[in-house]
């Protein structure tokens, strides 16, 4: 006797919608991981209680010190002025107030004091047993900016980098490291920030720890090779293959203030008058703290 042929089990709904869910929820963790780290997710906005203004973060920034390292101990003993600023920034931003925030440099004077307080209050938080900063530290946190949630990394390379075509931020913005910008005892003000800028970047490449000259080889700072097309893009046309025409442009021309700098005509003398003749290096970073305070490494236990 013949038998019917049995039909193969079809694959079971539940088969077919385990992978399918599994897959929808890695997506949108995903997608919302971006979302976050670029500072795209809203967040709300309370109304402000005064005008927006700087008094307060000014005195904060006192205890930075002439030579650029930060009194942290004394800024966590006195942070109530931090923190107030901090908050008034999810009232205020050039993104949902531009009436506030008129010019370009008065927008722009924003977001690099936002930045250095944000970074400000997150050393704090750490301190004493934060002893230097790696990359979650730039994306692991965000706070309420204008309406948008926004991480370290969100405004420097969402905002900064993308909607002001200035490479000199790079070389202004405080990142809570030994090897990289200073940060001054004074924020930054509209009506002042091309020359703080500039000052800024006088003091950076001035630095032979960002920019030094061996005979045929100059080492510069990480940051040049990370910003590369930035700096090469503010550059006048036929100077753009090379970096040290930036470097260059805020090397001094004498060494009075900083004995022993490397100046314009050494950098012309060492790589030629088109600077391609010098094989460059970039060097890492010093991720360490500039802290001011004496105080014994202690690590969390």
């Amino acid at each position: 006797m013949l038998r019917a042929p049995v039909d193969a089990p079809l694959p079971s709904r539940r088969r077919l919608l385990v992978p399918a869910v599994v897959f929808a929820v890695a997506s949108t963790l995903v997608a919302s991981a971006a979302l976050y780290v670029q500072g795209l997710l809203p967040a709300s906005v309370p109304s402000a209680s005064e005008p927006f203004h700087y008094q307060g973060y000014e005195k904060v920034l006192r205890h930075v010190r002439a030579d650029g390292n930060v009194d942290f101990s004394s800024i966590g003993r006195e942070r109530a002025e931090l923190d107030r600023f901090v908050e008034s920034l999810a009232s205020f931003s050039p993104h949902n107030r531009p009436e506030v925030f008129p010019t370009a440099e008065d927008a722009l004077a924003f977001w690099l004091n936002a930045y250095h307080a944000l970074v400000l209050q997150q050393v704090v938080d750490g301190y004493p047993y934060l002893e230097s900063v790696q990359g979650r530290f730039y994306w692991g946190r965000s706070w309420p900016v204008g309406g948008q949630r926004m991480t370290l990394w969100s405004l420097h390379h969402r905002v900064l980098a993308r909607e002001y075509a200035d490479p000199r931020i790079h070389l202004a913005l405080f990142q809570a490291t030994r090897g990289g910008p200073r940060m001054d005892s004074t924020h930054f003000q509209p009506e002042f920030l091309d020359a703080q800028l500039n000052e800024a970047s006088r003091r950076f490449v001035g630095d032979k720890r960002h920019v030094r000259l061996d005979r045929d080889t100059v080492h510069l700072a990480k940051l040049f090779e990370t910003w590369r097309e930035d700096f090469l893009a503010a550059l006048p046309e036929g100077r753009r293959g090379n970096v040290l025409q930036f470097v260059w442009a805020f090397l001094p021309d004498t060494c009075e203030e900083r004995p022993g700098c490397d100046t314009r005509a050494d950098l012309d003398h060492a790589c030629g008058p088109k600077l391609d003749r010098c094989h460059i290096v970039y060097e890492p970073e010093d991720p360490s703290l500039p802290d001011a305070a004496a105080r014994e490494v202690r690590s969390e236990r």
